[in-house]
């Protein structure tokens, strides 16, 4: 039983072991990624034009808050009140809640 038993790993080692890693090693130098993930640059098709769209976002963005901030900055707003139901609630008394405490007629 023992001269099979190291015969059998003799040759694990002389030929199942060395064809492994030359299997692995040629499989490794024909398909580099493994063929199994995409590689990034075809995750991205275009930077540039992505750098475009996120500026001229944040352009459209800084002109909102700068007509917001104006419309805030000059005086006096009309807010109207609506119930879920969809009628006003124009004649009915609210506690007073800007920020000076003065009651705007």
């Amino acid at each position: 039983m023992k001269a099979s038993n190291t015969d059998r790993r003799s040759w694990v080692r002389e030929w199942l072991l060395p064809a492994l890693i030359a299997a692995t090693c040629i499989r490794v130098w024909l398909i580099p990624g493994g063929g199994v993930l995409p590689r990034a640059q075809a995750q991205i098709p275009d930077s540039g034009m992505q750098r475009k769209q996120i500026l001229s976002a944040a352009q459209r963005t800084n002109e909102l808050l700068t007509q917001i901030a104006d419309i805030l900055g000059s005086g006096t707003i009309q807010v109207r009140l609506v119930d879920a139901d969809g009628t006003s609630k124009a004649g009915s008394a609210l506690p007073d809640r800007s920020l000076g405490g003065r009651r705007s007629q």
